[in-house]
């Protein structure tokens, strides 16, 4: 149905287009420009890119474009300092700077914030991502913005290895209409979007996308039977006045998942954001609110699930001083979620009790003091008070020296924690009647400390580059304990396990000709983890997380005429440890044709390099990916 619905679009648009796509849509941003982005993840004020403290890589509209990606998790594979591993059809692992988790020992990736528009989209269940319930249309995304190491004093505590800000274009970007569709051999989807003016001042866009995924496969090439489709909307208006601007947008989806030996998953939600920013010539003062709901049901064969509501208030204020800029805020959280049943099979996994209200408060306060024309210094602390370990400190330092007017270094030193979820303290698991493991009412937050120093230059025309190296300090991280007193059962979480990590990132743009960008990019990262002196732990150092001990990356974009494009992108990625998978290499590509300005089509192909391959241990969970191919048709009326 949804085949259909797409070629019937395509038919239909065709006779929609005449001349003018946007330039900006068209052309390729040069080194310049990119080295000159604004990025506000940083320190929550816009600032040059060159100019930011941070392990910071951005990923421009540009690059999703060509990229071809058709997800969101697939856009983020074009940052060098995330790792992202697809487990299954639904299922995504994406993580900065390792404890990509360990699916067997129920430890899941959960030290990594995500934002869409300032909204936080991290599961307060368990600190997690479900990856398959966020989905923006990419066209309208104006870049998204990926921080490796700790940005818990700016975003919470929850910020502990990185942050990924996904910024969409305001509205008044992104008039007129768009309609798209892809056929390919493991998807199909179709989107749309109109955009307008209400005044000269307020300016509006609505959208609808919907997608069906096949069905990953099993290591012989059988299918695993997670097939989904799932269909989403929503708007944004936003006033640009003299002096203040107002932004309201929500979204809304519904997901059918298939699942392996296991009843089919509806995940549904919507959302709902305002933001009013009040701007002078020295200060900017904002408050935004948001309302999220949240729901992952069993279908009508069965099985449980959750729901939660997310109610979400805060305000900020930049202040800027002849030699400072000081950003202070504060916000209030309330995460209410019921468990309606059992999650999974008939009895085997509850939480007690099954109702709670969380609250989340924090106030923060970050300066940035120029100490001279090229060193400046950046303090910043952020007290976070959690529903279940009260408050946090967490305090971060930067210092920042202009070496050239092209050329930065940079070093900082910072502390952040995960805090307890329910998944830590509530979760009840049976083995038929028998308690196999409990949560701990005595869990304590994941604490490190981390150090960084990191180069940024443009040290000739043609070529951008980026280097940080990290240590870290890791302690409290969640293990799974034996009962002493009690023989082996039941297991309860604890936090017996600490050590250090350190690794290097690096990345770099060179323009080898005028039509031709290459991209490379390298992640290394070493684990020295260890258990407390006579922690009664059931498992190793593996259950923290099976993380490669480095992988690389190369894209290749080439403007082969003024119509044709064409982007390759290659990856390699060691092997994992435990559950052991042998290293990699794969390649994505995309071939496309602009046939007259308002119409592009395109041919893009993902894990080119193999009929199938994982990228998870089968014996962990892991599905084969297939080689897959999608036909690609994009109209701007």
């Amino acid at each position: 149905m949804l085949l259909a619905a797409s070629l019937l679009s395509v038919g239909a648009t065709a006779a929609w287009g005449e001349e003018g796509a946007s330039a900006e849509d068209l052309a390729r941003m040069s080194l310049d420009q990119l080295a000159n982005v604004q990025v506000t993840s940083v320190s929550k004020a816009p600032e040059p890119l060159s100019a930011a403290p941070a392990a910071i890589y951005v990923i421009t509209h540009d690059a999703i474009m060509r990229s071809g990606a058709s997800s969101l998790p697939e856009a983020l594979r074009l940052a060098p300092n995330l790792q992202v591993v697809r487990v299954s059809s639904t299922t995504y692992e994406i993580t900065a700077r390792g404890f990509g988790g360990n699916l067997p020992d129920q430890n899941f990736p959960n030290k990594l914030l995500m934002l869409i528009d300032g909204r936080s989209v991290y599961s307060p269940l368990f600190s997690g991502i479900y990856l398959d319930a966020q989905d923006v249309l990419l066209e309208d995304v104006d870049r998204i913005e990926v921080i490796s190491g700790p940005g818990a004093t700016l975003w919470g505590a929850n910020a502990m290895n990185g942050v990924i800000n996904v910024i969409t274009r305001p509205s008044y970007l992104t008039s007129g209409a768009l309609l798209s569709a892809g056929v390919g051999n493991q998807q199909q989807n179709i989107e749309s979007r109109y955009g307008g003016k209400i005044d000269t001042e307020t300016s509006y866009r609505v959208y609808g996308l919907a997608f069906e995924r096949d069905a990953l496969q099993t290591p012989q090439g059988a299918s695993a039977d997670d097939a989904w489709w799932k269909a989403q909307g929503g708007f944004r208006i936003d006033y640009s006045g003299a002096a203040a601007n107002l932004t309201v947008q929500g979204d809304a989806y519904h997901a059918l998942e298939d699942q392996v030996a296991a009843p089919g998953l509806v995940v549904s939600g919507a959302n709902l954001l305002g933001r009013w920013q009040y701007h002078t010539k020295r200060s900017e003062f904002q408050i935004q609110a948001y309302y999220d709901q949240s729901e992952r049901l069993g279908d009508a064969s069965g099985g449980g699930g959750w729901v939660l509501h997310t109610y979400d208030i805060e305000l900020q204020q930049t202040l800027s001083l002849p030699a400072n800029r000081l950003v202070w805020g504060g916000g209030e959280r309330l995460n209410s979620y019921d468990i309606t049943d059992e999650i999974g099979s008939a009895t085997s996994l509850l939480f007690s009790p099954q109702h709670r209200d969380l609250t989340l408060s924090n106030l923060f306060v970050q300066d940035t003091l120029a100490l001279s024309h090229a060193l400046s210094f950046t303090a910043g602390i952020k007290l976070e008070d959690d529903p279940y370990a009260g408050w946090a400190v967490q305090p971060d330092a930067r210092l920042s020296w202009a070496l050239s007017s092209t050329g930065q270094l940079w070093a900082a030193a910072s502390r952040a924690v995960r805090s307890p979820t329910p998944f830590d303290e509530d979760v009840i698991e049976k083995l038929g009647a028998e308690v196999f493991l409990t949560g701990n009412r005595d869990f304590h937050p994941e604490r490190v400390n981390t150090y960084e120093v990191g180069y940024r230059a443009q040290p000739a025309t043609f070529v951008t580059l980026s280097a940080s190296i990290f240590y870290n300090r890791y302690d409290d991280l969640r293990t799974i304990n034996t009962a002493a007193a009690s023989g082996f059962l039941p297991l309860y979480w604890g936090n017996a396990m600490l050590g250090d990590t350190y690794g290097a990132e690096l990345w770099a743009d060179i323009q080898i000709t005028d039509w031709w960008r290459l991209s490379p990019g390298f992640r290394s990262l070493h684990e020295q983890l260890r258990l407390e002196p006579g922690a009664l732990s059931s498992l190793g150092i593996a259950q923290a997380g099976d993380d490669p001990s480095a992988q690389g990356e190369l894209t290749s974009s080439m403007d082969l005429n003024s119509r044709l494009t064409f982007d390759a992108s290659a990856r390699y990625v060691n092997p994992l440890p435990d559950p052991a998978l042998p290293g990699y290499y794969e390649m994505n590509a995309r071939l496309a044709w602009r046939a007259r300005p308002t119409l592009e089509l395109a041919l893009a192909g993902e894990n080119l390099l193999h009929a199938r391959h994982l990228e998870y241990a089968a014996s962990a969970g892991g599905e084969a990916i297939p080689r897959s191919l999608i036909l690609q048709a994009r109209w701007y009326p």
